[in-house]
């Protein structure tokens, strides 16, 4: 009977080692894989120089035909590209631009967005993000 304990009993030895191992392995790879959750830079990014200019952002996206200062307003005239962005990334682009032209003409200033001379996209300080859709359907529901 001491041959068949110690068979036995090293078997089971044996096995709570591999569960021990198996399990290690596991909390390690959570731990791994779980890590440090940091938020990922969302915004644009553009060459060293470029990133707090509004002038030179505009000129840089190759979706921007051109644009022109109205006083506290930016119109920008955008191209094909932009129509087909989708709109998280047009979104996106329209903060960025809106932080830098608010920085420089305050509160009250305001980005409209134009394809073709249609106002498509808007920022201001009191909407955000404003589709040119967005309005008209609010407008209608009113």
């Amino acid at each position: 009977m001491t041959g068949t304990y110690k068979r036995e009993n090293g078997s089971i030895l044996w096995s709570r080692t591999l569960t021990w191992v198996i399990a290690l392995s596991a909390m390690l790879l959570v731990a791994a894989c779980g890590g440090d959750h940091t938020a990922t830079n969302t915004s644009p990014q553009y060459p060293t120089g470029i990133g707090n200019d509004i002038e030179k952002q505009l000129k840089y996206d190759a979706r921007v035909q051109d644009y022109q200062p109205d006083g506290n307003t930016l119109i920008v005239n955008v191209n094909d590209s932009w129509m087909s962005s989708p709109p998280g990334m047009r979104q996106r682009a329209l903060g960025q631009w809106y932080s830098l032209w608010q920085a420089a003409h305050g509160n009250n200033s305001k980005i409209v967005v134009k394809h073709q001379g249609t106002e498509v996209d808007t920022w201001t300080a009191e909407k955000g993000y404003q589709p040119a859709g967005m309005e008209k359907k609010e407008t209608s529901e009113s």
